[in-house]
């Protein structure tokens, strides 16, 4: 029987966690690896935006593991010996493996000078996003008629989408706040350029000022300089340039793509070491560019959940085929969002009302 480590509960581990039964009761033994619990990235706006509570964007994968007959260990991994088959965790305990399945994520990588400051704040972990929402909070309780000045750097959909939940919660709030998208680029130039501009004028119409054509070098105190030289005040300030792998295979000799993300064929398995499977943000499906989206760490689970039982038992694996154009949905803080798919696109309440239905969803997949 085998000895099966998950490390990390990202969206791509959650369904094996679900059917974890159908592993224990064929004498397998599985564990899982995770800091907490898992966050749902696609809800994490609304909750900063202050229409969801933060409970409903967890699911408790503690609960999931010890439910299916697995063991949760509550810690992060931080070397992965393949040679040995074994992990060592960050508490100082080791832990050997005759299948091991990586579904860490992504993490922002961070502008110099925002490491342990108390007033910037990275998009992810999603964590992160509560302790700015309490920050915001704070300071709209203690001077509702000042105005809170938040920079946000980075141009994207979620640069946007954070900015108009950022004026929801100090709508909801009685606070006041200014904020600037400091968007280098064009904004928004992965939606439709239609699209694009009708989600920058209407945020621009509710207050927020984006600032194009420079982009932030480093933080010093409560200022962001610019690469042009200007140097900008705030009060908070928040990181959503871009996410990356995290660096968990770093270092065990596992073929990594230039970003640092683990390579997997299409049955989501290292091409160099038949042990190891891996899905989500931080792994680079050979010959393919897939953008890091949860799209594809959904699509990508029930296909690891099987090739995970079909290793452990010399079955037949099956391959993940990536769709080309897939359906996401941006959360516009005013109970209105942006639909897209592919060239395709509309905007209003309807695709608010469609997106909370999908969240909902998927998060009462793996409740109770």
């Amino acid at each position: 029987m085998a000895n099966i480590v998950l490390v990390g509960a990202g969206h791509a581990q959650l369904h094996t966690l679900k059917h974890l039964s159908g592993f224990t009761a064929r004498g397998h033994a599985v564990t899982l690896v995770a800091p907490g619990p898992f966050w749902y990235s696609g809800l994490a706006t609304g909750v900063l935006g202050g229409h969801y509570p933060e409970t409903l964007d967890q699911v408790d994968v503690a609960r999931l593991a010890v439910r299916g007959g697995g063991t949760f260990i509550q810690d992060q991994v931080t070397r992965i010996d393949t040679a040995a088959k074994r992990l060592v965790l960050a508490g100082g305990d080791s832990l050997s493996y005759d299948l091991l399945s990586l579904t860490t994520g992504s993490e922002v990588p961070a502008l110099p000078g925002t490491e342990g400051h108390a007033r910037c704040f990275p998009v992810k972990p999603i964590p992160r996003l509560m302790e700015l929402k309490t920050a915001l909070e704070q300071r709209f309780k203690r001077h509702p008629a000042r105005a809170v000045v938040v920079l946000v750097a980075g141009g994207g959909v979620t640069a946007c989408e954070l900015a108009a939940n950022i004026l929801a919660l100090a709508a909801s709030r009685g606070g006041s706040v200014l904020v600037t998208v400091l968007a280098g680029g064009e904004p928004l130039s992965q939606l439709p350029p239609k699209a694009a501009k009708r989600v920058v004028a209407d945020l621009e119409r509710r207050g927020v000022v984006f600032r194009v054509g420079d982009r932030v070098k480093r933080v010093e105190g409560v200022e962001a300089v610019m690469e042009g030289g200007d140097r900008l005040p705030f009060d908070l300030f928040l990181n959503a340039t871009g996410l990356r792998p995290r660096p968990i295979a770093r270092g065990s000799g596992l073929p990594m793509d230039r970003d640092g993300a683990l390579v997997v064929d299409g049955t989501l398995r290292s091409p160099a070491d038949p042990s190891v499977f891996g899905a989500g943000d931080g792994v680079a499906l050979d010959g393919h560019e897939l953008p890091k989206v949860g799209v594809y760490a959904i699509r990508q689970a029930p296909i690891l959940c099987h090739n995970l039982l079909a290793a452990a038992e010399g079955q037949p694996l099956r391959r993940f085929v990536p769709q080309k154009d897939y359906l996401w949905i941006m959360n516009l803080g005013d109970r209105t969002g942006l639909a897209v798919r592919g060239s395709f696109w509309w905007a209003g309440r309807s695709a608010w009302w469609l997106k909370d239905r999908i969240d909902r969803r998927f998060l009462a997949a793996y409740a109770g």
